[in-house]
């Protein structure tokens, strides 16, 4: 019989004996402020560019745990200090963000198609950093941050991407969306009524994407609905992109009390875990076909990727929560050997990111672009606390 609880604890004990020690040694920058992202293996920073994206997913993991017992003061320090490097230093004359800024804060790129995820990752951060300190600067950023997300979202589903491109729906900004809606709203935001409305708006959005002969969940679809298996874009699924979803509707249907909602979401989680396992090699696929026709997209597609495996914990340990199937936990223990057997690193803390099918380490470095002290310790925390039951 498999012991949830022995599992959580476990997880703590890597989460705050590991992870967050090799992130607080290596990643805050103490001349200009902010988190340096780009990090060998055993912590030696190696290119001083700093990635708003990843700014943000550092000042929201820093204050998530600044919020739970026994925290140093220090997780709060580096936590509103990352939120004022991002305030003074990486802002746009719109009011939105930079791509990336140099070590002293000078803006050195913009990308307009991560712009709304960073919105969203500045709401969660703020939000965080409200409940740890109750300061309304933090509640009106998040609002602010959630607010432009919707418009975002708003905009490029009426205009479209280019002109003479017809436009569509993209799970990776409802995602977000509905994330950024509960977390606001949990935290910060029930003196006004936009994150609930944006929540539930999501929670009705999100199942469309459900591709419902298959069980899963593709990147995009027409704005009527629609599946556009005509071409490879059209068939793309990204199956972390699956399991994230399914653990955000989660999480906001309990916030909200969705109880038929909730119930449908062991059997979806289950339907993406058999889709994306590798049966051959183990682990899962991080990039697929809907029709399982051959995918060229992505020049990544070999690979293996840590966040997938991330949010397949993340589904499973949800799922186990929410029907107390033990099928769930048995899939969780093995996603999280094969973890082990390849992501975790045997010598230093943290996890590789990237690693063949075979499971072999393709680079060892700890921070990337894409990245940081987010997705593996927001992992840990959040299974630890599922798998109680919490």
């Amino acid at each position: 019989m498999i012991d949830p609880n022995a599992i959580a604890a476990r997880l703590e004990r890597e989460l705050f004996d590991s992870i967050v020690p090799f992130w607080e040694n290596h990643s805050p920058d103490p001349v200009n402020g902010g988190f340096f992202n780009l990090i060998d293996r055993d912590g030696t920073v190696f290119d001083t560019e700093k990635f708003i994206w990843m700014q943000w997913r550092n000042i929201y993991m820093f204050a998530l745990l600044a919020n739970t017992p026994a925290a140093p003061p220090r997780w709060l320090e580096l936590a509103e200090s990352g939120f004022r490097f991002c305030r003074d230093h990486a802002q746009l004359e719109d009011g939105g963000f930079a791509f990336s800024v140099t070590a002293e804060g000078e803006i050195s790129d913009y990308d307009p198609q991560v712009a709304p995820m960073i919105e969203a990752i500045a709401a969660i951060a703020s939000a965080q950093l409200f409940r740890a300190t109750g300061q309304d600067v933090y509640r009106t950023e998040a609002l602010l941050r959630l607010k432009r997300v919707r418009e975002m979202i708003r905009a490029r589903e009426a205009a479209g991407p280019f002109p003479g491109v017809p436009a569509f729906r993209s799970l990776g900004a409802w995602m977000h969306l509905v994330n950024a809606a509960a977390e606001v709203f949990a935290c910060a935001g029930k003196m006004d009524g936009s994150p609930r409305r944006f929540l539930e708006e999501a929670l009705e959005v999100l199942p469309g994407f459900r591709h419902p002969e298959s069980g899963r969940w593709i990147e995009r679809i027409g704005l009527d609905g629609s599946f556009r298996f005509g071409n490879s874009a059209g068939r793309m699924l990204m199956p972390g992109h699956g399991f994230e979803t399914l653990w955000f509707m989660a999480e906001a249907a309990e916030l909200i009390g969705n109880r038929e909602l909730l119930a449908k979401i062991p059997d979806w989680t289950r339907s993406v875990y058999e889709n994306a396992l590798d049966r051959e090699q183990g682990g899962l696929f991080p990039m697929q076909d809907a029709l399982d026709l051959p995918l060229v997209l992505k020049e990544s597609v070999g690979l293996k990727w840590w966040w997938t495996h991330s949010e397949a914990l993340l589904a499973l340990a949800m799922s186990w929560k929410i029907s107390r199937d033990e099928w769930f936990l048995a899939r969780f223990e093995e996603i999280d050997a094969w973890c082990t057997a390849h992501f975790r690193d045997s010598r230093n803390p943290e996890w590789f990111g990237w690693v063949d099918r075979a499971g072999n380490p393709v680079s060892l470095v700890k921070g990337a672009p894409s990245k940081t002290f987010f997705h593996v310790p927001r992992c840990l925390y959040c299974c630890a606390k599922f798998l109680r039951g919490e």
